[in-house]
């Protein structure tokens, strides 16, 4: 683990996380297998923007709960690597609730997708 993150986190879906992730990473999906699936299903057959509201809620409805879970110990100075497959949606929506809990985050740009190339 690089400079001052002290903990890498895989918010990927288990079977995602199961196939492959970064050595060390824990995963904490902010979509299920199951809610990755209706909300990708919603994306292609209904639209985008259906799918962007259910994902949202479905995200942050997780989130919560690992707030509560995972996060709720953690001093002030933790700091965790945040990543998904491109670096988009689902790293940067537990980022920036972390964000303003207080800690410094850093979400890895490209996502899985760009360390696996580097």
């Amino acid at each position: 683990m690089s400079g001052s993150q002290n903990e890498i986190i895989d918010v990927r879906s288990e079977n995602e996380f199961a196939e492959d992730h970064i050595p060390g990473a824990i995963n904490l999906p902010v979509l299920n297998n199951q809610e990755r699936k209706k909300v990708g299903t919603i994306y292609k057959q209904v639209s985008p923007f259906e799918a962007k509201k259910i994902g949202a809620s479905l995200i942050f409805n997780n989130i919560s709960q690992q707030i509560n879970q995972h996060f709720i110990n953690k001093d002030p100075c933790y700091s965790p690597l945040i990543y998904c497959w491109r670096g988009g949606q689902r790293s940067q929506s537990l980022g920036f609730i972390l964000d303003q809990i207080g800690w410094a985050v850093t979400v890895l740009k490209g996502g899985y997708k760009s360390y696996r190339y580097e």
